[in-house]
């Protein structure tokens, strides 16, 4: 798993570390926040969690997590998630970032008893932010950990394993048996299911998945736009460009220089 080093969230760090010593004022600073943070101890026991995320977990309670939840001891977020490192690394004091982490919904409502009413939500993803706060004796404190959302699925299960599936895979060649395989459907089936809960074809989105990556690999600009094709899979003069114009209406030289000027 990669992930950055370094001190994105500063701003964020300095305000928190100015509370230190003051837990209740810490904690009513933290609640205000309307993105999810959690606190952990030194040993990674939750000692705080804001309302915004309660909320992403549907837990009802802070009570039901706080003092009872261990970080360091979680075999889903260590394991599964391959987060172990990450994680250690975080507990030593390091400021670290990762992108895109599936947040485990399903196992935190199951381990503690979360809101009656069932998901509308059947994946989140999610940036992850870590800091330290430390004590005067330079000791840490805290392991404060930010939550920024990145993609959500709703809606049917199936399609939203389907849509998870196609943005995972974007890189590769569609391949809609693949597809429709990794859902538990016959290709008719899913294609028309896909279709009447997207009101798109499910070529039709992994195109627009693949535009979105074109346009983002145009935003850098140590690539030449042949460069930024290339890294997408895709020849420069190939389909991509006239489908990039059509659903864009810009060619790439015009987007990259639509995107410098911002």
């Amino acid at each position: 798993m990669d992930y950055l080093v370094g001190n994105q969230n500063n701003s964020m760090s300095e305000s928190f570390q100015s509370a230190f010593g003051n837990e209740e004022l810490l904690f009513q600073l933290v609640d205000l926040f309307p993105i999810p943070i959690e606190i952990f101890a030194p040993d990674g026991t939750t000692m705080f969690a804001n309302r915004a995320a309660l909320e992403m977990w549907n837990i009802s309670k802070a009570e039901q997590i706080v003092g009872h939840y261990n970080l360091l001891k979680d075999p889903v977020v260590n394991d599964e998630l391959g987060m172990r490192e990450y994680v250690r690394r975080a507990f030593l004091g390091e400021t670290l970032s990762v992108s895109d982490v599936k947040v485990a919904l399903e196992d935190m409502s199951e381990r503690y008893e979360a809101k009656s009413e069932s998901f509308d939500i059947n994946a989140l993803y999610t940036d992850i932010h870590s800091f330290p706060i430390w004590d005067q004796n330079r000791k840490i404190a805290y392991i404060v950990n930010v939550f920024i959302t990145t993609r959500i699925y709703e809606g049917r299960s199936d399609i939203s394993k389907a849509k998870e599936y196609i943005e995972a895979n974007w890189l590769e060649k569609f391949d809609i048996e693949k597809i429709a395989k990794s859902v538990n459907l016959s290709r008719y089936h899913f294609a028309r299911l896909f279709k009447k809960h997207t009101s798109m074809t499910p070529y039709c989105y992994y195109q627009k998945i693949k535009v979105n990556k074109l346009m983002e690999a145009l935003c850098d600009k140590n690539l030449t736009i042949t460069e930024a094709f290339a890294v997408c899979g895709e020849d420069y003069k190939g389909n991509y460009l006239r489908l990039f114009k059509e659903k864009t209406g810009m060619t790439p030289s015009q987007y990259r220089k639509t995107v410098s000027q911002n």
